[in-house]
């Protein structure tokens, strides 16, 4: 008869083992043990043979694959910072840049070219009002140009704008 524990030969009327100290079990009182279940085993893909050692693995086919970017419609598309720059620049050429600005105010698909023509139209309209109103006050009189902005003007050759307005 043998340990179960460590395997040392015991006598035949061993309670407990001499080596370890575990008490002795008789083969005819043991209990029935089941067998334990074979592990699961996954396999998991092996790269292919046929590459070199300089060229990278491919990844794993189980690894996680990258979101793909969302796609924006051509009429939702942002313009760029250097698009409204040029936007601006184009808007600003005197007869070109008006008719432009009605095109792109009112035709195209880009929503966001639209608005911003449609805020140029904005500031036109603001910029418009403002001059209108300076030259309602120049004209009333409630604006003169006198002192030393015309004595400026008149100096610098704008002698019949100081005269109009007197």
């Amino acid at each position: 008869m043998f340990c179960s524990n460590c395997g040392k030969e015991l006598p035949g009327n061993a309670k407990f083992c001499d080596a370890c100290g575990q008490p002795v079990v008789r083969p005819d009182s043991a209990p029935v043990k089941e067998p334990e279940p074979a592990p699961i085993v996954i396999p998991t893909p092996e790269p292919e043979r046929n590459k070199t050692a300089n060229e990278p693995v491919d990844e794993p086919a189980f690894a996680p694959k990258p979101e793909p970017e969302p796609v924006v419609p051509a009429e939702n598309r942002p313009l760029s910072p250097w698009g409204y720059f040029g936007y601006g620049l184009l808007f600003s050429i005197p007869i070109i840049g008006f008719i432009l600005l009605i095109v792109f105010s009112f035709a195209g698909k880009n929503v966001n070219r639209k608005n911003f023509a449609r805020s140029y139209w904005c500031w036109f309209i603001l910029s418009l009002a403002l001059i209108l109103i300076l030259v309602i006050l120049i004209l009333t009189g409630l604006l003169r140009l006198t002192g030393d902005f015309g004595t400026w003007l008149s100096a610098n050759g704008f002698g019949w704008l100081v005269k109009l307005f007197h």
